[in-house]
């Protein structure tokens, strides 16, 4: 399973008055005063999950309850538009169990800003909270948009498996996905036509063995041929790094590839994923499948490696989907009714064998308003002890049932 946070990791530097004194200015000077500034409502988010593990080589067996309140707001001011958003975690165990897949309290990727905190840390109850988006939109001249602050950034192509995105890689099997972490960042995007654009990022972040890291790549994209096409390149965390990647379509079938090179602890590091997805009618109902395979030199050859890559700086920085070097992703989903859906998720490490099922019914109660219901399950050969012998096989059998509701 994807590694967790450790309790003692967490954001290592503060919004400090200086910083906050030069954002306010920079907006100051360039926003003219309005009139009236305009205040939007608050948007909402409640997710409330329940879920069971049975016992592991690794854990005990457990039951864990997770409530999740994020609230959004998007006010402007003249021309600046700002987003603010805040999101807490209450979680309550049974014993000391950590499930991951979503269960836990989510936390930035690799934060700057010291914008969460935890309100109580018990060995049963935890209850986290924190500003997942504060940011600040500017567009000085008509096609260019500059984001100061925490922001949501992506530069994926692929759908489950994102290796050549230098941001927040996705987890392909976590079952709350419906946001994804914030980043500290400032960014600039021109937009030099209707289907391309250049996206500038500078980024700096904490680094696993302490001090900081600095990330500034630039990115462009434009269409060809009916197919899009992107490249970045620059510094990812102070190593040189590239990246191309591309999408589009083969009569039904949607196609999309990315790969990235990079200079990783005086080596070369490869990343790619590509993948097929297709929208079939079956019995008159909407069947979309999904598969992906990846290629990452930061995941482990062997099982014995795997708790090496768990422990390693590029799982720290929050860049690994999964542990192992070679992975397939299948995904079927089926609209059953207008108003359920049934869905079976295949995650495989292809070097040792072992497999993650995830079967899923959803069901939709009201416009905003829909229940899932879930299952985890590992095959392949267990843990010996503290040993893994394979990355998916000491997953516990794990049931789940949860609420969410937009409002």
């Amino acid at each position: 399973m994807t590694p967790l946070p450790r309790d003692d990791e967490g954001p290592r530097r503060g919004l400090g008055l200086a910083t906050i004194s030069v954002i306010l200015s920079l907006v100051w000077a360039l926003v003219p005063s309005p009139t009236q500034a305009q205040i939007p409502p608050v948007d909402g988010y409640y997710l409330h999950a329940v879920a069971g593990s049975e016992a592991s080589p690794l854990s005990g067996s457990g039951v864990v309850d997770v409530q999740r309140l994020r609230l959004t707001a998007r006010p402007a001011w003249g021309s600046a538009r700002f987003n603010v958003a805040w999101e807490t975690t209450l979680t309550l165990r049974s014993d000391d169990l950590a499930l991951g897949r979503g269960f836990e309290g989510r936390r930035p990727a690799a934060p700057w800003l010291d914008l969460q905190g935890r309100l109580v840390d018990q060995r049963r109850v935890g209850w986290v909270h924190g500003l997942d988006r504060l940011n600040v939109a500017l567009q000085p001249w008509e096609r260019t948009r500059i984001t100061l602050g925490r922001q949501s950034i992506s530069w994926a192509t692929t759908l489950y498996f994102t290796p050549a995105d230098p941001f927040v890689p996705f987890d392909p099997a976590d079952p709350f996905r419906e946001y994804r972490a914030g980043v500290d960042a400032v960014r600039g995007v021109v937009f030099t036509g209707a289907f391309s654009e250049l996206d500038a990022v500078v980024r700096p972040a904490p680094a696993p063995a302490g001090g900081e890291s600095w990330t500034a790549l630039l990115r462009g994209q434009t269409l060809l041929g009916g197919w899009e096409v992107s490249a970045w390149g620059g510094a990812l965390h102070d190593e040189a790094a590239g990246a191309l990647a591309t999408s589009g379509s083969v009569g039904e079938m949607g196609i999309r590839g990315e790969g990235s090179l990079r200079r990783a602890e005086g080596e070369t590091v490869v990343r790619a994923a590509a993948g097929v997805d297709r929208l079939f009618q079956l019995l008159e109902r909407d069947f979309r499948a999904v598969v992906e395979v990846q290629y990452d030199e930061f995941g482990a050859v062997r099982p014995d490696r795997l708790l090496d890559s768990a422990l390693s700086d590029a799982a720290a920085r929050g860049e690994l989907s999964v542990l192992g070097q070679e992975a397939l992703v299948a995904n079927a989903t089926w609209q059953v009714h207008p108003l359920r859906s049934v869905s079976l998720l295949s995650l495989v490490n292809l070097r040792d064998g072992s497999t993650l099922l995830s079967p899923g019914l959803t069901w939709s109660l009201a416009d905003e308003v829909s229940l899932r219901l879930g299952a985890f399950a590992g095959l392949g050969p267990g843990a010996r002890g503290l040993e893994l012998r394979s990355e998916h096989g000491a997953t516990p059998f794990i049931g789940f049932a949860a609420l969410s509701a937009f409002f």
